[in-house]
């Protein structure tokens, strides 16, 4: 199927405004394919408004229109009422309609919410957890990581193209989930050991804002290695999101762990030690795990939290403010 071809044959909807929904909502509209919108806490993303993109009153009426519905918040309860609830989705889902879900999630939460809305309409999910963030939404460059069938997957192909760089089916549905929390995994741990070594560096009288350049090309060399250490110094402003969000993601990786059988000493380690930094900054301040780790106190006024919903999860780009929720 054509991008001209899928514009004509699908209708559009997007659910959930947070930076992150916003941000593909609007890519969406840029290219020409989406029909309406709904989020909770009505007036975000105006720039939708001047698009022609219309507003529905509720859940179930935006999916009623639609034959393709992206949804965009920020975990599974947030999930469930949205799809679920009273006004929600599945009162407006029927056979043939697919959910494409961005949120991220636990894959065995998605199964069982996507076998109840198979059960209950007829209607299909994919799950598509991203990389890549706000930042990467906007310029067109996320990565998908998806679950579901191949059907659907091609279906929606074009409709993700509008932000994804990179997309992939990892598996049926769940997998999307699966392969994003080991990404969050990796970026959890990862994140420890930036701020380990750029406090080393400072301590043996290193330029530690020149590490990347130092450790540039060699096995220690990474995308969060050039992205997120510049951002620990005390005094960067640059915000990848909450960090409660990536909490969120590797409480649920240990959950999925555990019941697995499958032991994950270093992930569990890491999220405590985000709860401990949590407790010591704002979530919000890229910065608190070195000033953790350091002992010193956040520079200037304590950042507030942010309502979580629709909120990017993943820190693969630096974005700026707070995450903005539905």
């Amino acid at each position: 199927m054509t991008t001209e071809t899928a514009r004509q044959a699908e209708t559009v909807g997007c659910a959930g405004l947070g930076m992150l929904g916003a941000a593909l909502a609007q890519r969406l509209a840029d290219a020409g394919h989406l029909n309406a919108v709904w989020n909770r806490t009505p007036g975000r993303a105006a720039g939708l408004d001047t698009a022609g993109v219309r507003r529905a009153a509720e859940p179930a009426a935006l999916m009623r229109e639609s034959t393709v519905l992206v949804l965009c918040v920020s975990d599974s309860a947030a999930v469930e009422e949205v799809t679920f609830g009273p006004g929600g989705l599945a009162e407006g889902a029927g056979p043939g309609k697919v959910l494409v879900d961005h949120s991220s999630i636990g894959p065995q939460e998605t199964r069982s919410l996507a076998a109840r809305l198979a059960a209950e309409t007829g209607a299909h999910w994919l799950d598509a957890p991203v990389s890549g963030g706000p930042q990467g939404a906007a310029a067109g460059k996320l990565t998908v990581l998806a679950g579901g069938s191949a059907e659907d997957f091609d279906r929606v192909r074009p409709l993700l193209d509008a932000y994804a760089a990179r997309r992939t089916l990892t598996g049926p549905v769940g997998a999307g989930q699966a392969t994003k929390l080991c990404n969050q995994i990796i970026v959890g741990a990862t994140s420890w050991a930036l701020a380990e070594a750029t406090l080393l560096a400072a301590a043996s009288d290193l330029d530690s804002d020149r590490l990347p350049e130092y450790l540039e090309g060699g096995f220690a060399d990474s995308r969060l290695l050039h992205v997120l250490q510049p951002m620990l110094k005390p005094g960067d402003t640059r915000r990848f999101g909450s960090s409660d969000h990536l909490l969120k993601d590797l409480d649920t990786a240990l959950r999925l762990a555990r019941s697995a059988g499958c032991p994950l000493p270093v992930t569990a380690n890491a999220a405590e030690l985000f709860r401990t930094a949590r407790k010591w900054s704002s979530p919000l301040r890229n910065g608190a795990i070195f000033d953790f780790l350091d002992g010193r106190p956040e520079p200037g006024p304590r950042l507030e939290n942010a309502p979580p919903d629709g909120a990017q999860s993943d820190p693969g780009q630096p974005v700026a403010g707070r995450p903005d929720g539905t």
